[in-house]
């Protein structure tokens, strides 16, 4: 696809996975039973899901100037992601160390680094002409740095009716207060359950989503893992059943794929529920990979796949985005 439609602004990161038995006591050592390296990041993975059902994306990021900065841009132009508005500086990559033992449970050391800073607006203003959805990561908002990115890019996004897009994180969520404003105009929203409920209080996801709504959210999709995910809008909620015939193996980066694969579909025309089917495909294939988007299915492969499981919905989905990418066009634009 010549154009790129999509415009993703948050964290690229280097991963760093362990694999271990048990986390060990202070002071003392423990051997991995396996090891990762990899590029990561709820934004990067977001990014490269939607790249690789053929929609054309532009990643907005900061990354350092070391080694593992190389492997970072090399990774995402290998899957299609427009790295021209990924800014290089100083200093070392924004970097994950995870730890996941025998039980599956995981533990996370992060530094965001050059993440947290601000990206002057000539750099991706350019982009942001292009583009025909701008899709925001919950993470950006937790420096006052990249913050203030976010914040420009939504208010030149509402300026040009271009619409938006935000996955809140875990941080975003917890600390959200109403007064800020932040969900107002957002077009499509994606929460998991968690988050859903730290913004709202309210534990039911069809009470939660409707607060979100009444907060500004056009469209929002409560995802909820092995339940599937739920989708509310004008039209009222959806439940989508979650795609459980593959294994799961890492749950790294299975709600920045649902969002990829979620967006991809909506930029080539297609509806909520629609959408959130290959959200729910992407995420059950991201899973099933170690690594944040090293699963996630081409588009090749979403035919493949939907054909396999006897999907018409997947299928219909698939002729979309085909569509799209022979056409070169792929746009929502707010009513």
């Amino acid at each position: 696809m010549g154009s790129r439609p999509l415009l993703v602004y948050g964290d690229v990161t280097v991963d760093i996975g362990l694999r271990i038995d048990d986390l060990p006591a202070v002071g003392l050592d423990t051997a991995a039973t396996d090891q990762r390296i990899t590029t990561g990041g709820a934004a990067a993975n977001c990014a490269v899901a939607a790249a690789r059902l053929g929609i054309g994306v532009d990643l907005v990021a900061r990354v350092g100037d070391d080694l593992f900065s190389d492997l970072v841009i090399e990774n995402l132009e290998r899957h299609g992601v427009g790295t021209s508005a990924v800014e290089r500086t100083e200093g070392l990559s924004p970097l994950v160390v995870a730890l996941s033992d025998s039980r599956g449970q995981r533990s996370f050391v992060s530094s965001r680094g050059p993440a947290s800073g601000r990206i002057p607006a000539e750099v991706y203003l350019p982009r942001l002409d292009e583009a025909s959805m701008v899709h925001l990561s919950g993470y950006s908002f937790q420096d006052p740095g990249s913050r203030s990115v976010a914040l420009h890019l939504m208010e030149e996004a509402r300026r040009r009716k271009t619409p938006l897009s935000l996955d809140p994180s875990p941080l975003f969520a917890e600390n959200y207060r109403t007064e800020s404003g932040w969900l107002e105009g957002i077009d499509y929203l994606f929460p998991n359950l968690h988050e859903a409920t730290a913004i709202t209080g309210r534990s039911s996801p069809e009470e939660a989503a409707q607060v979100l709504r009444r907060l500004g959210a056009e469209t929002v999709v409560v995802t909820m893992g092995g339940d599937g995910c739920l989708v509310l809008d004008d039209s009222g909620p959806v439940r989508i059943p979650a795609i459980t015939e593959f294994p799961m193996v890492d749950t790294t980066g299975a709600g920045d794929g649902f969002a990829g694969g979620f967006l991809a579909v909506t930029l080539a025309g297609g509806a909520p529920s629609q959408a959130a089917r290959v959200g729910n495909l992407v995420a059950a294939r991201t899973i099933s990979e170690r690594g944040g988007h090293a699963g996630g299915p081409s588009l090749n492969e979403l035919d493949d796949l939907a054909r396999s499981l006897g999907d018409e919905d997947l299928q219909a989905a698939a002729e979309l985005l085909a569509g799209a990418e022979r056409s070169g066009n792929g746009e929502v634009k707010r009513s």
